[in-house]
């Protein structure tokens, strides 16, 4: 039983936590809130108590939101939540919610995000807009260097020079490139549709054809998926063919290399593997690879990019993606992927 004098901290931090706070029964009707969530939503308390919370936030049943409140309810498992709410004087603001059971009822207390997703949103479009200006520039100095080489062919020293410079332009372009296609991860809207993972898998095996060293690599697909499965088809072929790439780059060269990429249906989706017997990545670099321009060795010249456009497919698609290593045997991605079935 708490005593009166910790009945009223929990009050007062109640009262004056800058997040908001809201309190609703086992029907989910208002039964208390704080002041930060009465000025944030520029209501009165005593206009609302006892209101069904799909008044008081009308996109609550609609967004879903509702019913996974109601599933709270059940389980007593918390769930945060980044959701855009329309206000009829405020416009759009972006909300991160932490519904929570409160005995027999639910808490939730939330977090004006609108700043901050306006920023990204704002950084977003200037690396995209940005990215694609340098794009330009840079297909004009290839196409001069490949000029450049016809009329130097007698020339092996510049020829030579010319090469190098080639090269370094081809790693500008590959790295802007995949800005670009970060960014249109994050920004796209998902295009769920039934995989055909056959077709997929056959797609990159094509696309390994092109890269250095895919002959010296056996590669083994094993598919056992007996559900439709459906998602971003744009998205997972991403995330295979990063990983597959990888692992075809950095292949230990004393060994005889190999892939193993297998999917299978679980009761939730689907579990990938991709394992190789290449040069694995050591223990202190394991917690950085999904980091933005991380590049845990330069054996193979890479931008840094790849594992972080992977980690940031599978985060849009709901998954969970991780790794185990060891740079004498190799290294395993794992990822669980839900069945977005289309409605």
């Amino acid at each position: 039983m708490l005593s009166g004098e910790n009945k009223d901290f929990r009050l007062e931090f109640f009262e004056n936590s800058e997040m908001l706070i809201s309190i609703y029964n086992k029907d989910l009707d208002l039964i208390d809130a704080n002041r930060a969530f009465l000025k944030g939503l520029r209501l009165e308390k005593k206009n609302i108590i006892g209101k069904n919370i799909s008044e008081i936030s009308p996109d609550c049943k609609p967004s879903g939101r509702y019913k996974i409140y109601k599933e709270i309810l059940k389980t007593g498992k918390p769930c945060v939540i980044d959701q855009v709410q329309l206000h009829p004087s405020l416009g759009s603001i972006y909300i991160r919610l932490t519904a929570f059971k409160v005995g027999d009822g639910l808490g939730i207390s939330s977090k004006d995000i609108t700043d901050l997703v306006e920023t990204i949103q704002e950084l977003e479009t200037f690396i995209y807009k940005t990215s694609h200006d340098i794009r330009s520039p840079i297909a004009t100095t290839l196409g001069l260097i490949n000029v450049g080489r016809h009329d130097l062919e007698d020339n092996a020293t510049a020829l030579r020079y010319l090469d190098m410079i080639k090269q370094q332009t081809e790693r500008l372009d590959d790295i802007v490139k995949r800005l670009v296609d970060i960014t249109k991860i994050r920004q796209e809207r998902k295009n769920i549709q039934l995989i055909d993972f056959n077709a997929l898998l056959a797609n990159i095996k094509i696309s390994l054809l092109a890269q250095d060293g895919a002959d010296k690599v056996k590669i083994i697909f094993n598919l056992n998926v007996h559900e439709a499965f459906y998602s971003d088809l744009n998205l997972l072929d991403t995330i295979f063919r990063n990983l597959i790439h990888n692992a075809v780059k950095y292949r230990h060269e004393a060994r005889n290399s190999m892939v193993n990429v297998s999917v299978q249906s679980i009761e939730t989706g689907i579990l990938i593997k991709i394992a190789d017997n290449g040069s694995g990545i050591n223990e202190q670099a394991q917690k950085d690879v999904f980091k933005m321009f991380f590049k845990g060795n330069n054996l193979g010249g890479g931008s840094g990019l790849g594992l972080y456009a992977v980690k940031s497919c599978v985060k849009k698609l709901d998954g969970q993606i991780s790794l185990r290593s060891n740079p004498e045997t190799g290294t395993t991605f794992t990822i669980h992927l839900p069945n977005a079935y289309r409605a």
